[in-house]
């Protein structure tokens, strides 16, 4: 009898603990489940994240470039208009010394700047050479103190907008050699009035 007892005794301890057992599996298995549900959720969330941060910084760049745009596209409206001021107020001696200093600089003949496709090129050195050209080729007795044949100087300063130097080294030369005295007339306030570019934005 006492042999049954003690039977029933470690039997019903057996079940308990087995009990106790699955029930810590079973807590065990529903902990790692829930978190293997979390992770995706916690995952789909960061990418969703990631994916839209671009599309906002690319849209404020492109409104940053327009507004550059906008910005440059003004300043270059008003440089043109600025300097087209300056020259309808110049005296002829004032524009004679800025030819003399664009000469002496090679800002004309143009062999860099192509005008098809230079940023910037209607208010660079070389276009605002050639206007300052124009704006003085009346003054017959001050274009000969650079090259006496008129015709062959007009040649020279027009030259160049295929990329290759003026032919003739020996006028190139003379009229080098005689814009160098008038154009050391230049100073700082003239270059930055008829070559500087206040108005622009970059």
């Amino acid at each position: 009898m006492k042999t049954l007892l003690k039977i029933s005794l470690i039997t019903a301890i057996a079940l308990t603990i087995n009990g106790c057992g699955s029930k810590n599996t079973n807590r065990t298995t529903n902990h790692r489940s829930e978190q293997v549900t979390e992770e995706p959720d916690q995952s789909v969330f960061r990418k969703a994240i990631i994916k839209e941060e671009p599309v906002i910084s690319q849209d404020s760049n492109r409104r940053e470039m327009n507004r550059k745009h906008e910005r440059n596209t003004e300043g270059y409206a008003k440089e043109q208009a600025r300097f087209a001021k300056v020259l309808s107020e110049a005296s002829d001696e004032e524009l004679f010394i800025v030819l003399n200093y664009a000469i002496a600089n090679q800002y004309v003949p143009n062999r860099d700047i192509n005008p098809f496709y230079s940023k910037g090129v209607m208010v660079g050195c070389w276009q605002r050479t050639l206007m300052v050209y124009d704006n003085l080729s009346g003054r017959k007795d001050l274009m000969k103190k650079i090259y006496p044949d008129l015709k062959v100087l007009d040649e020279y300063v027009n030259w160049g907008r295929h990329g290759e130097p003026y032919p003739n080294d020996k006028v190139a030369q003379t009229i080098l050699n005689n814009v160098q005295q008038e154009s050391r007339k230049m100073d700082d306030k003239l270059r930055s009035k008829y070559f500087g570019t206040p108005l622009m934005r970059y």
